[in-house]
């Protein structure tokens, strides 16, 4: 899980609106913690189950997200589900993904 440490210490989230992002990006860093917390042995649910907590956080800011956080946001969400091994080409975060 040391990817996923090395991922939330580099350079993400970091297009967009800078207030709006200082708020989204403590919601990812949570999420790369409890992703560490379960494991890599965690099953495919749980750590999608993860994901989904982010994501009611996330929501949170739905009037305030434009073009350029969303994918941001995304790009940010679809890395760090590869680094746990989900396929970004399933699309998982569209599940949960409020109005933005």
């Amino acid at each position: 899980m040391g990817r996923l440490r090395e991922y939330i210490q580099g350079d993400f989230l970091n297009e967009g609106h800078s207030d709006l992002l200082n708020e989204i990006r403590p919601v990812l860093i949570d999420l790369v913690e409890r992703l560490e917390e379960i494991g890599p042995g965690a099953t495919e649910n749980e750590r999608l189950a993860a994901f989904a907590a982010a994501f009611e956080l996330i929501n949170r800011h739905e009037d305030e997200i434009e073009t350029v956080e969303r994918e941001s946001i995304l790009e940010a969400i679809y890395d760090i589900g590869e680094i746990v091994g989900l396929d970004r080409e399933t699309e998982f975060a569209e599940q949960w993904r409020g109005d933005w």
